[in-house]
């Protein structure tokens, strides 16, 4: 970017329809021993109208970066950095190939059904970029029947947002639509210090408009086959808040992707056979008051083919092999840019008893002028023991994963280095993942799980003797933390109550690098936090509608020399609604707040963030 120049550890999920079938990508089946935290539709729910970062940030103890309400935000898994998490839709990767990384807030949560984050390495599974871990966005699938859903919904800074949706599904045919259109003015109010004091300004040039349309459509061939289709097309128009303090340069950035994907699967007894293709373009224009507009347009055509095999119940390998095309077209390149990359990969899942679960995984990539790594992956569950009301799993993994050098790093004028290696990293996790049904309306889980994580070839764009910038393999970076959760879920009688609690400890440091380095060896890295904590409920009871969550993020460095930070902050955020039924129609009225206790805070130095806010919003869906 211009500017940057219910949690669960789950199985594999079918959901079968009367003829058509559709099978949701989960992570997990060939993931054992991997820590995951997963988001379903209910969690998102109340998110309709924002973003994947607005949930993330939210429902987790993920850092997510941001400069602003609306502006770039970028996820830190593990205390690496936003290039070192895949993030994905329909198997394919959403990080620009210029940047590496994905900004979640382009990402409306109106087409997402679900969130899965696999933390640690994952290459095997996903491909580059998977060092610190991974996002997997659900595909939406329509519900049985016809359904139609809308929402409107207004706010403080100028906030509205109006969505619409529809669906039908029979024997057949699935066919879901959504749009999506949100505005905001931004223009809150937030405390200066400066020379002359502490003083309250209203910011500027932090407006934006967003869209999004996407529409997906599966239909079944014969008995076995199944072709399916989605596009998801977004649109942001924003401008860029300039830091407190300095002078308003009215910079504008104005992001679009398309996104189009084409399957089709084929079942037999014993095996499965998926074929998909994709073409993902985006385009990003910058400008601001010194720089006429900065064009930069990449696109990917990409296929993907593999075949499980199911010997035994308790047996499945799958095979598979990939392809993309990159075509960039980026006024900082000064000249038009195309690469292949392929990749070949096998996943085997074993079972040998009911109470232990084995995989292992390797991929083998293939880049232009450079080899990188095998990259395996090892896993294990096992069930230490079991009651008729609880269990207790003991979990293990280990893995190697990289990441290739972006575009921007390697083509970019003047300063690109093209002779930049693969960046890698090897990680182990175990843990411990507990569950306990104590009758059939209370359910609760709970997981711990310690990790060590080394990062090797770290990129890291530095100054050379003309003061031009230029990305260079410097850094050797290990982290290493604890990570706990839990989630509750009880019902009595027309009361049901989900509560969910997530720790992070996180400590990420450079152990070695150049004696010219500018940071340190052993300090923690820049806005990588070392503690953070979610806690939320949701409470339901004869149509009305309670939550509360609150989210604790500790002081973080500034500075590559650990001698500049911003201090620690809490945020409370709630809601209380109605639903009611008009006939055919649920109607829900709910009110939302944020930062409730009005902390005055910063994400990101020098960045202001709003105080006390809030939406009201009226959701109708009729079936």
């Amino acid at each position: 970017m211009a500017q940057v120049q219910a949690q669960s550890v789950t199985d594999t999920a079918r959901h079968v329809l009367p003829t058509v079938q559709v099978q949701a990508a989960r992570p997990a089946k060939y993931a054992a021993g991997s820590r995951f935290t997963s988001l379903d539709s209910t969690a998102l729910a109340a998110y309709q109208g924002g973003t994947v970062a607005d949930v993330l940030s939210a429902r987790t103890p993920l850092h997510l970066k941001t400069y602003g309400p609306g502006q770039l935000a970028s996820i830190s898994i593990r205390g690496t950095s936003a290039r070192h998490t895949a993030v994905l839709w329909h198997g394919f990767a959403l990080n620009f190939p210029t940047l590496g990384e994905a900004d979640m807030a382009l990402l409306p949560v109106a087409g997402v059904s679900r969130i899965d984050v696999q933390h640690g390495p994952a290459a095997s599974l996903y491909g580059s970029g998977a060092v610190g871990g991974a996002v997997v966005l659900g595909e939406q699938t329509a519900p049985a029947g016809t359904r139609l859903g809308g929402m409107a919904e207004v706010g403080s800074f100028g906030t509205r947002t109006l969505s619409v949706s529809g669906s039908q599904r029979d024997g057949r045919v699935s066919i879901r639509t959504g749009f999506m259109v949100r505005d905001a003015r931004n223009d809150f109010t937030y405390t200066s210090r400066e020379f002359a004091g502490v003083l309250r300004r209203r910011q500027q040039n932090a407006a934006l408009q967003q869209s999004s349309f996407q529409q997906d459509l599966t239909v079944q061939v014969g008995r076995r086959g199944e072709l399916s289709a989605a596009a998801w097309l977004t649109d942001a128009n924003r401008q860029i808040q300039p830091s407190m303090g300095a002078a308003n340069n009215h910079a504008r950035e104005r992001d679009q992707s398309a996104r189009v994907v084409l399957g089709y699967r084929q079942r037999g007894l014993r095996s499965e056979t998926v074929v998909r293709v994709a073409w993902f373009g985006d385009l990003l224009d910058y400008q601001n008051d010194d720089l006429a507009t900065s064009h930069s347009r990449s696109a990917v055509r990409q296929a993907h083919l593999e075949h499980t095999l199911r010997w035994r119940s308790n047996v499945s390998l799958r095979l598979g092999a990939e392809a993309q095309d990159f075509v960039a077209r980026v006024d900082g390149y000064r000249r038009s840019v195309q690469e292949q990359r392929y990749a070949g990969f096998a996943l085997l899942r074993y079972d040998p008893t009911p109470r232990l679960r084995l995989t292992l995984n390797a991929r083998q990539a293939a880049l232009p002028g450079r080899q990188p790594p095998l990259t395996p992956t090892l896993g294990a569950e096992w069930e230490v023991w079991r009651t008729n009301q609880q269990q207790l799993w003991l979990k293990a993994s280990t893995a190697r994963s990289y990441r290739a050098p972006t575009l921007n790093e390697r083509y970019w004028r003047p300063g690109g280095n093209p002779n930049l290696i693969p960046e890698t990293s090897v990680g182990g996790e175990s843990g411990l993942h507990y569950e306990a049904t104590t009758s059939s309306q209370l359910r609760l889980q709970a997981d711990l799980t310690a990790y060590g994580l080394v990062v090797d070839d770290w990129v890291q764009w530095i100054p050379d003797a003309n003061g031009v910038y230029s990305p260079r393999n410097l850094r050797q970076v290990r982290t290493q933390g604890l990570e706990a959760s839990s989630q509750l879920q009880w019902q009595l009688g027309g009361y049901a109550l989900r509560a969910g609690a997530g720790y992070a400890f996180t400590q990420a440091r450079k152990i070695s690098g150049y004696p010219t380095d500018a940071d340190p060896i052993g300090v923690q890295l820049p806005y990588v936090p070392l503690h953070a904590a979610t806690l939320h409920t949701d409470h339901e009871w004869r149509g009305w509608l309670l939550t509360a969550s609150g989210t604790f993020t500790g002081f973080r460095y500034t500075s590559a020399s650990a001698t500049e930070y911003l201090p620690s902050y809490r945020l409370l955020n709630g809601s209380v609604g109605r639903r009611f039924a008009v006939g055919r129609w649920q109607l829900t009225a709910l009110l939302q707040g944020y930062n409730l206790g009005n902390a005055d805070y910063q994400n990101y130095d020098a960045r202001a963030m709003p105080g006390r806010s809030g939406t009201l919003s009226l959701r109708a869906n009729w079936h």
